[in-house]
């Protein structure tokens, strides 16, 4: 209404000012389904982490499994917090919706910077293995996101619902905030508690059972692996071989120390997608159960096995593939344990502590 048109006796009605949309627009609709996309792919590529750090796994072995999930749990799971809040936020707009839009920007730059660095790890001295593959995957999953979410919010529509503080209360979102924080924090200790556990028990030697003692051990794993390479087609050979005695660090009731032997073939150029089918169709049938068959964090295939006399087997791919056998830990009654020759007909073999009497 012109207040130069109203009578005297009626008040002016207020002039309209232009509002914030009621809804958000479609870009900031669409960064919304952009944060939870990433959230979602962040906890694939630790899942997908995890599952490769555990192809590294030998039964009584401690190779770091623990330090490693745990290390990529910590650098990848605040995205998952923030990004959840960040899209929450969206929905009202304003100061605080910004904070956490760049939060979740930010936080994927410094992820991507520690993967690329695994110096810069938590406890890099356990991140030997595959870390440059973590971080191609995170890349190929999270960039093209983050990418696409940064030109969403740069428009028009979006900077202005973005700057527009919101009307309606907080109090009611503060209570979701606070939510979604402590659900993530549980989460993360209940996946943190279920790395540990798993890791220790995988590390875990075991005490001898009394059934194997040192004696014949080494030939045993030596019949393992022959009955592994008649199953493969056009079997070529060995390349090397190396012997490791490494102690279990105790002793039995008995006063008796325990040792754990590991053997390691360097398989000759040879069809070796063939090999590993083999492999794969021998290990799951008989006495023998797979116990891991999947790639590892290098992106080779990984195959592992375990047979009922408690050896435990594995052929690692790539370029230069290799079939391992290992034992439990088993009892020295012989101060002086038999060795035994190589097999496939290696150019080099080693065996290391123990010394052979020939």
């Amino acid at each position: 209404m012109n207040p130069l048109l109203t009578p005297p006796e009626l008040d002016p009605a207020p002039l309209a000012r232009p509002g914030r949309p009621a809804r958000p627009p479609l870009g900031v609709l669409a960064i919304q389904a952009l944060l939870l996309a990433e959230a979602a792919a962040v906890i694939a590529v630790w899942l997908w982490s995890w599952r490769g750090v555990q192809a590294y796994a030998w039964p009584g072995v401690d190779n770091g499994l623990a330090e490693r999930g745990l290390a990529y749990l910590l650098v990848l799971a605040p995205s998952v917090p923030v990004n959840v809040l960040a899209a929450i936020w969206l929905g009202r707009g304003g100061r605080r919706a910004r904070l956490y839009l760049a939060a979740a920007g930010s936080l994927a730059l410094v992820q991507v910077v520690l993967l690329l660095t695994p110096s810069a790890m938590p406890v890099r001295q356990a991140m030997s293995d595959g870390a440059a593959e973590v971080a191609g995957v995170f890349l190929a999953a999270t960039a093209p996101i983050v990418f696409l979410g940064a030109v969403l919010a740069v428009t028009a529509k979006a900077r202005g619902w973005l700057g527009a503080e919101p009307d309606r209360p907080r109090g009611r979102i503060a209570g979701i905030e606070t939510a979604v924080w402590s659900l993530a924090l549980l989460l993360a200790v209940a996946a943190g508690a279920e790395v540990r556990q798993w890791a220790l028990a995988a590390a875990e030697p075991g005490d001898p059972r009394g059934v194997h003692t040192e004696t014949g051990t080494w030939q045993r794993l030596e019949d393992a692996v022959g009955e592994t390479t008649d199953a493969l087609p056009a079997f070529s050979g060995f390349a090397a071989r190396t012997v490791e005695v490494a102690s279990c660090g105790y002793r039995t009731p008995a006063g008796l120390e325990t040792f754990r032997y590991s053997l390691t073939y360097e398989l000759r150029t040879a069809d070796f997608p063939a090999y590993e089918a083999a492999v794969r169709d021998f290990w799951a049938e008989g006495d023998y159960a797979i116990t891991y068959d999947g790639a590892t964090l290098d992106g080779v295939r990984r195959i592992t096995a375990e047979r009922s006399d408690e050896i435990a087997l594995g052929y690692t791919g790539g370029d230069a593939p290799v079939l391992t056998a290992a034992s439990g830990c088993v009892e020295r009654v012989d101060p002086e344990p038999a060795c035994v020759p190589p097999q496939g007909d290696p150019t080099t073999d080693m065996v290391r502590g123990i010394a052979c009497r020939d």
